[in-house]
């Protein structure tokens, strides 16, 4: 189990990525996440280009102009909850934003540069690229802003 959560947290670590890097695609049809590269690229009868779905449920195919890029801002629309770190002037410092609970716990850490992980007494993290990091401290301090 601790080597399945390690991998938990590793594999949301590099969606991460995929999202500040602009690699990151919603499916239309099952509205899961994925990266061209993983979708078999291919023409209709027009010419179009059409990517097919990789979820191993889906397999549809999807023309270019419906493919729907994940923002930063669309991938932590869902967050269960955003905790500001502050110092003591009321400035913004890090993020933690809760993406899942209940089995397993798992929420992004700026301050720990880190996906960290806890079910039942187990713990994981994985590490999260300084660029990645930067740009979810961005958007953490722009909405940090706002209040």
């Amino acid at each position: 189990m601790k080597e399945e959560n390690f991998q938990t947290c590793l594999n949301l670590s590099k969606e991460l990525d995929e999202v500040v890097e602009g690699n990151l695609y919603k499916c239309p049809h099952c509205g899961n996440y994925f990266k061209l590269s993983d979708a078999e690229e291919t023409t209709d009868e027009d010419g179009d280009t059409v990517y097919i779905c990789p979820c191993t449920h889906c397999k549809e195919p999807i023309n270019e102009y419906e493919l729907e890029k994940i923002s930063i801002y669309d991938y932590f629309a869902d967050a269960f909850d955003i905790e500001y770190i502050i110092n003591s002037r009321k400035e913004y410092q890090s993020i933690r934003i809760t993406v899942a609970t209940g089995g397993p716990a798992i929420w992004i850490d700026t301050d720990k540069s880190q996906v960290r992980l806890a079910w039942w007494g187990e713990k994981a993290q994985a590490s999260i690229l300084p660029q990645t990091c930067n740009a979810i401290d961005a958007y953490g301090e722009e909405l940090f802003g706002e209040y």
